[in-house]
């Protein structure tokens, strides 16, 4: 997978993720784990270093429990963390 794919698809997992999460969900479904939704975004992620994976799971969690607050800033920093932006602006 490219960087650009390592990044499309974390986002896209985050996106379903956020999608289907609401407050009380654990309530509702006592077997929902929200650690549990982040490992499965950052399995996406390919190889990156400890300290950028768990600065990822904390934006990855305040973006599926907030997207609205988070969106641009997980975008930001998955781009930034696989050199997408330095790749090129007109794909």
């Amino acid at each position: 997978m490219t960087d650009r794919e390592h990044a499309d698809a974390v986002l896209e997992h985050v996106a379903v993720l956020a999608f289907l999460y609401y407050p009380g969900i654990q309530r509702d479904d006592p077997t929902y784990r929200l650690a549990e939704d982040i490992e499965w975004c950052i399995a996406r992620l390919g190889d990156v270093s400890d300290t950028e994976s768990e600065r990822m799971r904390a934006l990855i969690a305040r973006a599926i429990t907030d997207p609205t607050a988070t969106r641009e800033e997980l975008f930001t920093a998955l781009t930034e963390l696989n050199g997408v932006l330095a790749v090129g602006h007109d794909e």
